[in-house]
């Protein structure tokens, strides 16, 4: 029997060959646009005990998403907490005895509480009074990246990334078989507390790597990466036509937006004109970062409105008192195409993806047809699948 190819073998090759230690070393490395963002000076972690409040403060304070949390009785790795576990959190509160499990989508979104900023801002105050331990699910398998794991180690048992691919890569209607995981800690082994058997080992947490940070160093060897890198977004099958990628319209509440996204496993989802259904935009739980329980009455803006307020106010809109105006929806369309939005026709390369994703620092690349419609997406996630599968 003769097998082919994987078709991004040079690509898998590639993260089966970098530990953890020189992954992170070259990343570091990195310059311009591949970059990224700046780390904090030091590792922000937190507590089971850390409250919903002060975890959100901190996580704003270093312009971040998430951090690893620490069990307070017992010293062990609970797992990584980020702003969009705990905006989940929140939406689940707020559905309280209610099962909606079984509703329509769009039945779904209008059965979403419609709050008031100043109702949020009450709702907020309880919950962010709340410990992370309780948010945290308990049995969740989280996994632990040492020095030596390899790239390819952590793309697959750490973010579980586990939709395989189809012939020539395609990734056409495979559904994921468990939840993906964004980001995962890096820990140093070290000699822990004797015991009759000998030494318990001792993990100590020295790093966190995001899936962001395994695309930009794809795109610094976007040279030695494979010939399928240059087939189209389409012939990898990720276009699926109208409809098929999950979009609300600009006059939806963010907070169903969000609940929308939480029920589905989302990062992101498209924003449309209610009128045309043209993408104009994309919500994103990036969007969320720098935000704090003082400003939890953004969530009850019109998805448009939030949008436009969190671009006036860049990475401090949720620490500074006060908003730019976010216009009248008639503007919401013409003020969101004005922001950056990675939008690509179906027979772009995916090597000209993964270049637009880090040189703007996006989570998502649409696919749109003629009309301007969303017919696909690409996020780090898929690139990563097309690898691993």
């Amino acid at each position: 029997m003769v097998y082919a190819p994987h078709p991004f073998f040079n690509a898998r090759n590639l993260l089966e060959q970098q530990t953890l230690t020189t992954f992170i070393k070259n990343l570091n490395g990195l310059a311009g646009p591949l970059k990224g963002r700046q780390k904090p000076p030091h590792l922000v972690q937190f507590t089971t005990q850390t409250t919903v409040g002060q975890a959100l403060r901190e996580l704003a304070a270093y312009n971040i998403l998430g951090a690893p949390v620490i069990d307070a009785a017992t010293g062990e790795y609970a797992g990584i907490i980020d702003v969009g576990n705990i905006l989940g959190a929140l939406v689940e509160d707020l559905a309280g005895d209610r099962d909606m499990s079984q509703l329509p989508d769009d039945e779904f979104v209008a059965a979403q509480p419609r709050l008031s900023g100043p109702e949020l801002q009450r709702v907020g105050d309880a919950f962010t009074a709340k410990t992370l331990g309780r948010l945290l699910h308990s049995g969740e398998l989280w996994f632990k990246g040492d020095a030596e794991s390899t790239l390819l180690e952590v793309v697959n048992a750490g973010f579980k990334v586990r939709l395989a691919a189809g012939p020539g890569g395609s990734l056409a209607g495979a559904p994921a078989l468990t939840p993906v995981h964004h980001r995962v800690a890096v820990f140093d082994i070290l000699p822990g507390e004797e015991t009759p058997d000998g030494p318990v080992p001792a993990w100590r947490i020295t790093d966190i790597v995001s899936q962001t940070d395994v695309v930009r160093f794809l795109a610094a060897n976007l040279a030695r990466l494979d010939s399928a890198f240059d087939a189209s977004v389409s012939l990898l099958g990720l276009v699926q036509g109208p409809g098929a990628v999950r979009t609300l319209p600009a006059d939806a509440p963010t907070l169903a937006a969000f609940a929308y996204m939480h029920r589905h496993a989302l990062s992101g989802l498209g924003v449309t004109d209610p009128g045309t259904g043209v993408l104009v935009g994309n919500l994103s739980m990036s969007d969320l970062r720098g935000i704090t329980a003082a400003r939890f009455d953004t969530l009850a803006l019109p998805v448009g409105a939030f949008l436009l307020r969190r671009a006036g106010r860049g990475v401090d809109w949720g620490r500074d008192a006060g908003a730019p105006p976010t216009g009248e929806p008639a503007e919401w369309s013409p003020e969101l195409q004005r922001r950056a939005l990675v939008a690509v026709p179906r027979d772009t390369p995916l090597r000209e993806v993964l270049h637009l994703l880090v040189r703007h620092s996006k989570h998502r690349a649409y696919v749109r047809d003629e009309a301007g419609r969303a017919v696909g997406v690409v996020t780090p996630t898929d690139l990563l699948r097309c690898i691993a599968g």
